[in-house]
C-alpha cells in the first residue's frame, strides 16, 4: 500500500516493497526539490533504486559503484516501480540492472524514468591506501551557518526553505561559509558578490556539513540508500550557483546522467557529520559536468557523484511588434 503523506524520515522516503520476484514498489510518493512543479526529485528515484538492489545481493557484498541515465522526469503523483535485474553474480562481485519506470497521468502508460547498474564488491584488503583533501579550506561545523542564519531577505530566506524543506526534513546542514552557496543562498541571491568571485568558475566550490536527523543504524541499505539520495542534490544547478545566476536565468536545467561511487564499504549519515564540496568543472554544448565529494569526520573520502546536466540558454523574448505586422 503506497503512503500518499510527506514521508517523515529518510528512511520512509527509500523504502520499498517486493510485489514479484525481482520488481519492487517504493512505500511513500516520491518529493519534490528544487522544482516548483510537481517534478520528483532525482534522489528519491536513485535511493529507492539503491535500497531495491541491497534486497538481492549477500550481506557479503558492499555497494561501491551506481551508474545511470535518467530518461524523463518522474512525478510526485504516482509511486515508482523499480525492476533489478541480476546481471552477475561471483565470490567477488554483483551487478545489477535496475530499471525504474512510473505509470503516467492517463492510468494506462507506463514510462521508464531512469536506468542504472549498480555494482557490488566485497571488502578486500587495499594494496594502497590515500584521500584527497578539498579544494577549499573550511571551517569547522559549530562556525558554520544554519538554515536559519544563511542569509536573504524574509520573502528570499522563505522560498529556499520550502524549495530545499524535503532536504530539511530529512538531514540537519551547515552551510560553509567560505563555499559560494553559503554566501548566496544556494545561488537564489545571485547578485551579492562572494569571496571566490576572483576565482575561474571551475575554481569555486560550495561545501556543507551534513548528517542524518534519523537513526540510520538498522540497516546498509538505508545507510546507502541515504547517501544515494543526499548526493543527488544541487549539481545541475551548481553552474549557476557559481555563475551569478539562477533559475531565471536558463531555459532548461537538469539532470542527464549520474556516476556515484563508493570509496568505503558502509557510510552512515547519522553517526556523524559528513562534509560535501561541490564543484562545477566544465559546460559547453549545452550541458554541464559537476561533481559532489563527500568526506567523513576524520577527512577521508568516502563517496562522489558526478553528473552531465542539460543547461540551455534562456529563450530571447518575442518581438512583440513583428508579430503585429
Amino acid at each position: 500500500m503506497v503512503n500518499t503523506k510527506q514521508a517523515k524520515t529518510i528512511i520512509e522516503q527509500v523504502a520499498v516493497e517486493e510485489i514479484a520476484p525481482g520488481h519492487f514498489r517504493t512505500k511513500w510518493l516520491p518529493g519534490r526539490m528544487g522544482n516548483p512543479l510537481p517534478i520528483a526529485y532525482g534522489g528519491c528515484a536513485l535511493g529507492a533504486a539503491t535500497r531495491a538492489a541491497f534486497e538481492t545481493v549477500p550481506d557479503t557484498h558492499h555497494i561501491y559503484s551506481l551508474m545511470g541515465h535518467y530518461h524523463g522526469p518522474a512525478s510526485t503523483l504516482q509511486p515508482l516501480v523499480v525492476i533489478v535485474h541480476k546481471t552477475r553474480d561471483t565470490k567477488t562481485f554483483a551487478t545489477r540492472r535496475v530499471v525504474l519506470t512510473q505509470l503516467q497521468a492517463d492510468g494506462k502508460t507506463t514510462r521508464t524514468v531512469m536506468e542504472m547498474l549498480i555494482d557490488f564488491h566485497v571488502d578486500e584488503p587495499a594494496a594502497l591506501e590515500y584521500s584527497p583533501s578539498t579544494v577549499t579550506k573550511y571551517a569547522g561545523v559549530d562556525e558554520q551557518l544554519t538554515e536559519d542564519d544563511a542569509g536573504g531577505d524574509p520573502k528570499t530566506t522563505a522560498a529556499a526553505k520550502d524549495m530545499f524543506a524535503m532536504n530539511q526534513q530529512f538531514f540537519e546542514s551547515r552551510h560553509c561559509r567560505e563555499g559560494v552557496a553559503g554566501q548566496n543562498l544556494h545561488g537564489m541571491l545571485k547578485h551579492t558578490r562572494t569571496t571566490q568571485d576572483e576565482r575561474a568558475i571551475s575554481d569555486k566550490t560550495s561545501a556543507e556539513y551534513t548528517r542524518s536527523k534519523h537513526d540510520l543504524s538498522g540497516s546498509r541499505g538505508d545507510r546507502a540508500a541515504a547517501v544515494s539520495f543526499l548526493l543527488d542534490g544541487a549539481l545541475s544547478f551548481l553552474p549557476l550557483t557559481h555563475n551569478h545566476m539562477w533559475f531565471d536565468d536558463a531555459g532548461a536545467c537538469s539532470s542527464l546522467d549520474f556516476a556515484l561511487r563508493f570509496m568505503v564499504p558502509d557510510i552512515d549519515l547519522s553517526k556523524e557529520w559528513h562534509l560535501r564540496e561541490r564543484t562545477a568543472i566544465s559546460a559547453a554544448h549545452g550541458r554541464t559536468y559537476a561533481e559532489g565529494r563527500l568526506w567523513d569526520a576524520k577527512g577521508q573520502l568516502v563517496a562522489s557523484m558526478t553528473q552531465a546536466s542539460i543547461l540551455r540558454p534562456k529563450p530571447a523574448p518575442k518581438d512583440k511588434s513583428a508579430a503585429k505586422l
